[in-house]
């Protein structure tokens, strides 16, 4: 019987040691190689060699407010509040190659940091966020998306040192509105001295901001916004629009929305309540925001990273899923409802999968520790 058990044990370590060497090669032109598309399409910009149809979309409209900042000049008409264009005006001030070589490091920095904050150590999860097309979409068009990651992770990293989160969510919600949904977090875990200090910060901010500028476009600012939003908004990966794609009316649709809207915020007081509160009330918070929000772009998803990184130090299926943005073509949806359902049901299934603890080891196996066992 030994000799029999020792016979069917033969076969099997080259297959397991052929599946390990096959799952470490996928690893490694997957998460090694293809990011580096991103660095490549970062020189081959800067030496002029690479210049796609909206490249660097975004950083351009906010390095034009920052140089509007930087010569005492209003930004306005300027998509994001005050205190982003004063935040750009250093970069403003610069050429604007030198300009965009200084944002995709701090931005490229910003996604690593992150990473880093969370305690995230295995080098394949920083491959599989640098794999995503979420990722390349916020580099490629130079979006503050990696910042916001940052804070994000500031906030969850050192959420109980009271002065950090409230700087970190006060930051996040003054640069780009729709992550207030962290600031309820807050409330719903009871962190009502934090939640005190980010209003007080966020106010600060915005006066301050709009003050270095003279106040010019604040009272028209809330208006201007929603002009933008009226013409956009449909073209996204957020809910509205995908009840607008689907056939609902423009009053049923907002109406859609609304009812999503108050049952994210309800979740986040739910799930505060019961196991693991903190982390899911944090996870749904992040989720709220890109189910509330009327406009999401798939560089949004990026934010999708913090709440994986806080409960997975290590790869597992949930890194790769965020790979399926790949699915999406563009940066906007362009009012396809198929599109929209493939951004949200993988939004949905990275956040439940964030919200659920494993029982056993969160890691997928490294082949030499499988071939040692």
């Amino acid at each position: 019987m030994e000799a029999l058990g020792q016979m069917t044990h033969v076969p099997v370590r080259p297959l397991v040691m052929a599946r390990m060497a096959v799952q470490r090669l996928a690893e490694v032109l997957v998460l090694a190689f293809f990011p580096v598309i991103i660095p490549l399409a970062m020189v081959g910009y800067l030496v002029g060699t690479y210049h796609p149809f909206g490249m660097l979309f975004d950083f351009h409209v906010m390095w034009n407010a920052g140089r509007d900042v930087a010569h005492g000049h209003s930004p306005y008409p300027f998509v994001y509040p005050a205190p982003a264009a004063v935040l750009m005006a250093p970069l403003g001030a610069l050429p604007w190659k030198i300009a965009v070589a200084l944002w995709w490091i701090v931005s490229v920095l910003a996604l690593m940091l992150a990473l880093h904050l969370l305690g995230v150590d295995d080098w394949r999860c920083y491959g599989a966020v640098f794999a995503s097309h979420a990722t390349l979409w916020a580099l490629e068009i130079g979006t503050i998306s990696p910042l916001l990651v940052l804070a994000a992770a500031v906030a969850w990293r050192y959420r109980d040192r009271t002065q950090i989160v409230a700087g970190a969510i006060a930051f996040v919600i003054v640069t780009k509105l729709f992550l207030w949904p962290l600031a309820v977090w807050l409330i719903a875990t009871k962190r009502f001295r934090t939640t005190v200090f980010t209003a007080v910060q966020s106010f600060v901010l915005l006066i301050g901001g709009w003050a270095v500028i003279g106040f010019a476009g604040f009272l028209t600012y809330p208006s201007h916004l929603g002009g933008i939003a009226t013409k956009v908004e449909y073209d996204s990966f957020s809910v509205l629009a995908l009840a607008k794609a689907v056939g609902i009316s423009e009053s049923g649709s907002r109406l859609v929305s609304l009812l999503v809207t108050v049952a994210a915020l309800a979740l986040i007081f739910l799930v505060a309540r019961g196991r693991d509160g903190d982390q899911r009330a944090f996870v749904a918070a992040v989720g709220a925001a890109l189910l509330i929000s009327p406009i999401v772009w798939v560089h949004y998803f990026v934010l999708l990273y913090v709440p994986i990184a806080a409960s997975r130090k290590r790869l597992t299926w949930l890194w790769l899923l965020p790979l399926g943005f790949w699915a999406l073509p563009h940066a906007a949806s362009n009012g396809s409802a198929s599109q929209i359902l493939i951004g949200l049901g993988i939004t949905c299934a990275v956040l439940v999968g964030s919200a659920w603890s494993p029982r056993r080891p969160d890691s997928l196996p490294v082949p030499a520790a499988m071939i040692r066992a």
